[in-house]
């Protein structure tokens, strides 16, 4: 189940107010991230290397990769068709 979280953000250039952050991260990176971080970094995304990976049934699902606090990742996000939210389905840290 999404966790949901009010946020304030631009990404692609469209402005979400809510972000929602899928737990299946945690699976393999529960000890490195968490859902704060995330938050973190999808506010710093929008300056991030953004490469669209996927268009299924209206949704996009982009691989964004970037550096934070002097460490890279990368996070999985999904855009609905119409919008309404920021979606996180995976988010993990890179070796450089």
């Amino acid at each position: 189940m999404y966790r949901r979280y009010e946020i304030n953000v631009r990404f692609n250039g469209i402005p979400y107010s809510e972000l929602w952050i899928d737990p299946h991260y945690e699976e393999k990176h529960k000890g490195s991230i968490d859902d704060e971080l995330i938050q973190q970094l999808v506010q710093q995304s929008d300056n991030w290397l953004l490469t669209l990976n996927a268009k299924i049934q209206g949704f996009e699902f982009y691989e964004v990769d970037g550096e934070y606090d002097g460490k890279t990742y990368r996070l999985i996000l999904v855009v609905p068709p119409n919008h309404e939210y920021l979606g996180v389905r995976n988010a993990y840290r890179r070796s450089k």
